[in-house]
């Protein structure tokens, strides 16, 4: 009752759906049809097919995940950005980590919710975004316990260096690639991305060769 009253007062939602697991869509086409406000139009499993499809498909709302094969939802986001800005894009993801969420924002989505949530905060995120607004929650959350920085030593404390960006830079210095450090950590090859753009930003280094000139000037090599 409450969800579709909250969608009396729109127009009608063009809505794409971008994710890789085929039974969340699924899920999704069935929630979105009980809506006469909305439409879905379209459907993919991975950044590439989205950026073709879209032309035909003129959505005017995309749900998108950002852990996609092909091209990721960072990347996709960028190119939507880029080429569609029109087009206003909430990111539905697993992703609770605010360095993340920022990124998102910063790419250009206009909303941002956990998959874990409501169908009612879904819902309201759509509404909000349709209307013109932003639905990012106030404050965000906070990066995991296990991203906390735990080291005494004064170099990771001045360069705000986490647990994780050090165990990445170590990982970086055996030369491993972007997918085998995402395999060794079990994390996605997006998340691996994330803390590389940070760990050069927060070491003003442009590249893996300076990371590797850090680590070893600081005994991390």
């Amino acid at each position: 009752m409450y969800i579709q009253a909250k969608l009396a007062t729109l127009d009608t939602v063009k809505l794409y759906l971008a994710d890789d697991h085929q039974i969340l869509i699924d899920g999704l086409i069935a929630f979105f049809n009980t809506f006469s406000d909305i439409e879905v139009v379209g459907h993919a499993n991975d950044g590439v097919t989205l950026l073709r499809e879209i032309q035909t498909r003129n959505p005017n709302i995309i749900l998108l995940d950002l852990n996609m094969p092909k091209l990721d939802g960072i990347k996709t986001l960028q190119r939507l950005q880029k080429d569609y800005p029109y087009i206003r894009v909430i990111v539905l993801s697993n992703y609770n980590q605010s360095q993340i969420i920022k990124e998102a924002r910063d790419s250009g989505a206009k909303g941002y919710v956990l998959k874990n949530g409501s169908k009612d905060e879904l819902i309201e995120a759509i509404e909000t975004v349709k209307n013109g607004g932003m639905y990012f929650k106030e404050g965000g959350p906070s990066p995991l316990p296990s991203e906390t920085t735990t080291f005494s030593d004064d170099f990771t404390q001045q360069y705000q260096l986490t647990k994780r960006e050090i165990e990445i830079i170590r990982l970086i210095c055996k030369e491993l690639t972007t997918r085998q450090i995402a395999d060794k950590l079990f994390i996605a090859e997006f998340t691996v991305n994330t803390h590389r753009k940070n760990i050069l930003r927060k070491l003003n280094v442009k590249n893996s060769a300076g990371v590797i000139n850090f680590a070893t000037q600081h005994g991390l090599a």
